[in-house]
């Protein structure tokens, strides 16, 4: 009995430390969908990569088309500043924010139950007979397998607390001539060049 109470006793305590006050820490997890319009793809890309490094943030994914990260949840505003910074125009931004609370105290009030069924299957397991034995191993396995996944849940929710998402798209900015530019001399715009450079050659 001792023996088992004393693991519990270490979760609470971590989940303590892992999950601090409701009221003190940030309980929302952000996302961030933009598009950019930049000169070339592959410098702007490059540029966000370095730059979420430099922020404490890491690279979930590359390409000419988008970038994805996670950046912590207090660079939000500076990710949208150099946005700017980086492009010629920042086409669109859509900032959402979603609370966790719910889930979280969802997720541990699961671990809570699940645990508290486990150690009281514990103390019977040693007055069962051979059959009733494995039934109850067979429950525990099964308790272990749930808390193990719930305990994955709350590590992503800890995460998403941490860190923002974000994905931005590139666009190429087409830096092409207009194909018809009118000279300030009349008489040139009159002119047909097509003709005037094939009797020319």
């Amino acid at each position: 009995m001792k023996r088992i109470a004393l693991p519990c006793v270490c979760m609470m305590a971590f989940l303590a430390i892992a999950l601090p006050s409701l009221a003190d820490e940030n309980y929302l997890f952000h996302r961030i969908d933009a598009t950019i319009l930049v000169a070339d793809v592959e410098i702007s890309g490059d540029r966000l990569e370095e730059w979420t490094d430099a922020a404490g943030g890491y690279l979930l994914r590359k390409s000419n088309e988008s970038v994805v990260i996670r950046l912590p949840y207090t660079e939000v505003g500076r990710l949208r500043d150099y946005l700017e910074e980086i492009s010629e125009t920042v086409v669109a931004v859509s900032l959402q924010a979603t609370d966790l609370r719910e889930s979280i105290l969802g997720i541990q009030s699961g671990i809570d139950s699940r645990e508290e069924i486990l150690e009281k299957n514990l103390t019977f397991i040693d007055q069962a007979d051979v059959s009733g034995t494995l039934a109850i191993e067979k429950e525990i396995m099964q308790l272990l397998s749930e808390i193990e996944g719930l305990k994955g849940s709350l590590r992503k929710v800890t995460v998403d607390r941490a860190y923002a998402w974000a994905q931005i798209y590139l666009r190429f900015m087409d830096q092409s001539l207009p194909s018809d530019i009118p000279s300030s001399f009349r008489w040139i715009n009159t002119v047909d060049f097509y003709e005037f450079m094939r009797e020319s050659y």
